[in-house]
């Protein structure tokens, strides 16, 4: 699957608690850095020497970190590589801050913070690789709607009053990505929309809210409470059996 992350000019309309932890937690670990860094030199954390020390000694990571939290927090080309770097450099560097002075305290929160580290990373590499992120067409394709041979429908009512044929690009269990018709625009300020698509005979039925805009499309995060008996979690499932998606 291409990655969300080659589409240059894609907007993010709204981010989930997962996103929003992450560009969090790249902020804390600098902060956890200098407390590391200050225990080591025998420094009090909250001092204008320990700042001073901090700053002259790690300007590199400081600026790696807030790199990484942009390309983040946009869903900027090299992300995942920036963001992994950033990372391990972080960690790299507790750790050779320990073996200057062995200290249990600091090992044990080393390897909390590894645990912490692994997490975010494999979480934003899933989040990245959800089809809400991932359009599957760019914007100098001449024929977009041969990608992906499924249509639907979205509207911004139950009844389905105005709705706009769409070409389904991109699925999976949590979101899809939707191309719209060159003459049409969507309620962007809509809370939920309807998605709706016939497969073999089958009527598909979802509610979703917008995250992410590109182009002429736009990615859609199911909502978990659509509980009807054929949703678009089950299309998906019904497009992997048939070798639609990868």
């Amino acid at each position: 699957m291409n990655s969300s992350l080659e589409y240059i000019g894609m907007k993010i309309l709204k981010r989930n608690y997962e996103h929003r932890n992450l560009i969090i937690f790249l902020f804390l670990s600098l902060v956890y850095l200098q407390a590391i860094s200050s225990l080591s030199a025998g420094l009090t954390l909250f001092s204008v020497a320990s700042a001073k020390s901090f700053l002259l000694d790690h300007y590199l990571i400081i600026a790696l970190t807030f790199i990484a939290a942009y390309l983040v927090t946009t869903l900027k080309k090299f992300s995942e590589m920036a963001l992994l770097i950033c990372l391990i450099a972080i960690v790299g560097k507790t750790f050779i801050l320990l073996s200057g002075s062995f200290n249990k305290l600091t090992l044990v929160l080393n390897f909390i913070y590894l645990v912490f580290a692994f997490y975010y990373f494999v979480s934003w590499e899933v989040e990245v690789g959800l089809a809400c992120f991932n359009p599957h067409f760019t914007k100098h394709d001449l024929e977009k709607e041969t990608r992906f041979k499924i249509t639907g429908k979205i509207s911004d009512n139950e009844n389905g009053i105005d709705a706009i044929d769409v070409h389904i690009t991109s699925i999976d269990e949590q979101s899809c990505f939707l191309l719209l018709p060159k003459e049409h625009t969507l309620n962007l300020a809509a809370k939920e929309y309807y998605l709706e698509s016939v497969y073999e005979g089958v009527h598909f039925k979802n509610k979703a809210f917008l995250v992410s805009k590109y182009d002429r499309g736009v990615g859609l995060m199911f909502l978990k409470g659509s509980h009807t008996r054929a949703n678009w979690s089950e299309l998906y499932k019904v497009c992997l059996e048939r070798g639609l998606v990868g």
